[in-house]
């Protein structure tokens, strides 16, 4: 099974042993300095040289900390445009990410769990923090009996925070995007205490404007609403001009939130997420 590899820029405060660096004491490999005996130091680790030196002639011991592990989550965004077939299928994109995602958690040592919203939270594919392997199956047998239904929005991320953990976790928010700038800030907003990672699907067709002339039917994945336009030079640059400017504002929004966008616009690929990483 396809796997990638992650990592943090902030310490672990998980008791519970793992890969990241963390601010629990305990029977790591970093030195982080001495603490005495009558302070509860580990006598195991005495340190002779560090005691002899001490002005106060107690007895030191070395301290180091632990690796710990995280929890890491996958918020799902289940709206109708998440279905959208172009030159690959959206949907499936999602499946194969969730997927990896769980494999490559539960292979790390960490805490997996999946949140999947359209219009609410949906409880029936809720997958509670595990460090179960035997997750990946359940949660693709969960994928395998779901598609996002017609005219399905994704209000639902607005209260996907509530059913996060209370420690600060490593959350990947994967979407499309194509919401409201006021609804994704509130969004983003509401996920601060944790390290989100915007993945962004994308697919190449879903991004070029039509050329051409002439009357175009055009419909909204979400709400069922149809609308005709007359495709002309000057339709065409404020289409491309709208496209634009959505996502630079999508960029801005994302840098003042502290991570980068994890773009996917092509078939799902588990190395590029492991260079999203390391390439930073």
């Amino acid at each position: 099974m396809d796997e990638f590899r992650y990592k943090i820029t902030w310490r672990a405060r998980s008791h519970l042993p793992g890969a990241h660096r963390s601010t629990q004491m305990g029977s790591g490999f970093e030195f982080v300095g001495h603490k005495t005996l009558i302070d509860g130091a580990d006598p195991r680790r005495l340190d002779i040289r560090a005691s002899i030196r001490d002005p106060f002639e107690q007895w030191q011991a070395r301290v180091f900390s632990q690796r710990s592990a995280i929890p890491v989550v996958v918020i799902a965004d289940l709206s109708a445009s998440m279905t959208f077939q172009g030159k690959h299928d959206k949907w499936v994109n999602v499946c194969d990410f969730a997927r990896t995602a769980a494999w490559s958690t539960t292979r790390n040592g960490d805490l997996f769990s999946f949140i999947a919203c359209d219009d609410q939270v949906r409880e029936d594919l809720f997958l509670p923090a595990t460090l179960r392997k035997s997750a990946v199956l359940d949660l693709q047998d969960r994928l395998a009996l779901v598609r996002p239904a017609p005219r399905s929005s994704a209000k639902g991320l607005l209260e996907a925070h509530r059913w996060l953990p209370q420690r600060r976790s490593l959350v990947f928010l994967v979407s499309d995007f194509h919401l409201p700038l006021e609804m994704i800030e509130t969004l983003l907003d509401s996920l601060r205490a944790h390290d989100v990672i915007p993945v962004v699907l994308w697919d190449p067709i879903e991004n070029q404007v039509p050329q051409g002339r002439g009357l175009l039917r055009l419909q909204d994945s979400e709400t069922g609403r149809h609308r005709l336009i007359w495709l002309r030079p000057s339709v065409h640059d404020r289409w491309e001009q709208a496209l634009l400017e959505h996502q630079q504002a999508l960029s801005r929004l994302f840098a003042a939130h502290g991570r980068p966008p994890l773009m996917i616009e092509n078939a799902f690929n588990a190395d590029e997420i492991t260079h999203y990483f390391h390439a930073a």
